[in-house]
């Protein structure tokens, strides 16, 4: 019911999503909103930003490079996560974001996906398999 109603309302507020999200978009975190955090526990903290426009960002533990990514997602993209139909990896491979930001306890850089690869914590998990292992699961 909760999943159904955020489909809903994802795709009512953000029809002009597709449209705005071609032109490159980078999670600039200083420039996000927290909207809600999916999980959170000791080794999955993953939280829904958007920015001024509308777009959607999400942040993620990294384990290579260690530290949290800032990355843009679509609706269709979040929706195929929180539907598990994709892993978690999978949803930040298919970033449409070409740079993100990823911060670590000394730093914060802008990374090119394109030449870097960033794995994630967990990342070969759907949404599913991370609140089933999860005691502090907030969706």
């Amino acid at each position: 019911m909760i999943l159904r109603h955020l489909t809903q309302r994802i795709l009512a507020f953000r029809n002009n999503f597709a449209a705005k999200i071609r032109v490159m978009v980078v999670a600039e975190r200083d420039n996000l909103i927290a909207v809600k955090t999916i999980i959170s526990n000791s080794l999955v903290h993953l939280i829904l930003f958007e920015n001024k426009e509308g777009n959607l960002f999400l942040s993620s533990r990294t384990s290579d490079p260690e530290g949290t990514v800032y990355y843009a997602t679509t609706p269709s993209l979040f929706c195929m996560f929180l539907e598990n139909q994709i892993d978690l990896q999978t949803l930040f491979d298919n970033s449409p974001s070409v740079f993100v930001e990823l911060s670590t306890i000394d730093e914060t850089s802008l990374y090119s996906r394109n030449t870097f690869q960033i794995v994630l914590k967990s990342g070969d998990k759907t949404i599913k398999q991370l609140k089933d292992n999860c005691v502090n699961y907030v969706w």
